[in-house]
């Protein structure tokens, strides 16, 4: 039985078993991103990539027959049970605010081939077999190595003191994360350890095991972001810039310049809907970015208000406008959204 996915279900809280499994692969629609808000899950926008439809649904049909959650079709539950066995999940995540920084499951690969790739020249080997990588990681490794080798005296050296450097950092976090870090890494004739191997040696749950090797890729990633050397010329092409999708960045710039919805879409060829939509994005993960007093005027806001009363803004309905239901749901999903961490922030 898989408890790892407990730590996503709530007490008297029926959540959405689809927006669980769609923000931890990864699916970033407006409504996995709007729902992932209300549940204060963003945080873990994909932190289970590689997860399967099969694989989620036969462990919350387990958690259900133990009794740990009530399950129907479309939503979970804790049960008292399972907020227990909730709380007994004692690893707390220290990276999870990078969670847009990276695809940890693409940094891992980069990460650990390039430090292989390193340990051999520190031996002076050219013949060892390099980890399975996608072949884009494995040629990006390749011409990273060239560049790096060729411009540094030392190499071994200068990516010894960035790791002990990163070691430092995460060890300040939790020890375990340095641990982990050393204990994944393959050296010269030294096997990382299986996820099992590294459950027995950190004393963890197994639960909270994929916990922490996610938290300790986006401690990699965060370090890499901001200190010079050469995980950060390893790394760094496989950094965000900031949470918003790219297309998304590019409306909100023709936005900020004053242009109206219809422009943009027409300028970007795209539909007006999916302008919309890039707005929404912008309102759920960088909401400061965006001039409210615009989008929705205090006499629009005030009419809402009066629509859709109540502060529990999941229990609202949206109510179609026959004239124009597309502009209609932007600007009730906008309100929802603003009321949304107004709540959050008065709590």
């Amino acid at each position: 039985m898989n408890n790892y996915f407990l730590r996503f279900f709530a007490y008297q809280q029926p959540r959405r078993i689809r927006v669980v499994e769609n923000l931890l692969t990864s699916r970033r629609t407006v409504a996995n991103l709007f729902w992932g808000q209300q549940y204060h899950l963003l945080p873990w926008l994909g932190a289970a990539r590689g997860l399967t439809r099969a694989d989620y649904d036969a462990a919350l049909t387990a958690l259900a027959d133990a009794g740990l959650i009530k399950l129907d079709e479309q939503t979970a539950e804790l049960t008292s049970a399972g907020v227990a066995a909730q709380e007994a999940l004692l690893y707390q995540p220290t990276f999870l605010d990078w969670y847009w920084l990276a695809n940890t499951n693409q940094l891992t690969q980069r990460f650990t081939l390039g430090m292989q790739v390193v340990a051999e020249l520190a031996y002076h080997n050219s013949r060892y077999a390099p980890v399975n990588v996608s072949y884009r990681h494995l040629m990006a490794v390749k011409q990273w190595f060239r560049y790096e080798h060729a411009r540094r005296d030392n190499l071994v050296k200068a990516v010894y003191d960035d790791l002990k450097q990163l070691g430092t950092g995460l060890a300040s976090a939790d020890p375990r994360l340095a641990a982990a870090m050393t204990l994944t890494m393959v050296g010269h004739h030294l096997p990382a350890l299986t996820t099992d191997q590294l459950t027995t040696t950190l004393k963890l749950a197994p639960a909270d095991t994929p916990v922490l090797i996610h938290d300790l890729h986006l401690g990699i990633a965060a370090y890499s972001s901001h200190t010079n050397g050469p995980l950060h010329d390893l790394l760094e092409p496989l950094l965000a810039s900031g949470p918003l999708s790219r297309s998304a960045e590019n409306t909100l710039r023709y936005y900020q310049s004053g242009q109206p919805l219809e422009l943009i879409a027409r300028r970007r060829h795209l539909k007006l809907s999916t302008i919309r939509e890039h707005l929404l994005e912008v309102a759920i993960l960088c909401p400061d970015r965006l001039n409210w007093n615009q989008l929705l005027p205090a006499e629009k806001e005030a009419a809402l208000a009066r629509q859709y009363p109540g502060d529990n803004v999941a229990d609202w309905h949206f109510q179609a406008d026959a004239q124009d239901e597309g502009a209609a749901f932007f600007e009730y999903r906008l309100f929802q959204i603003k009321r949304g961490w107004e709540n959050n922030d008065q709590n």
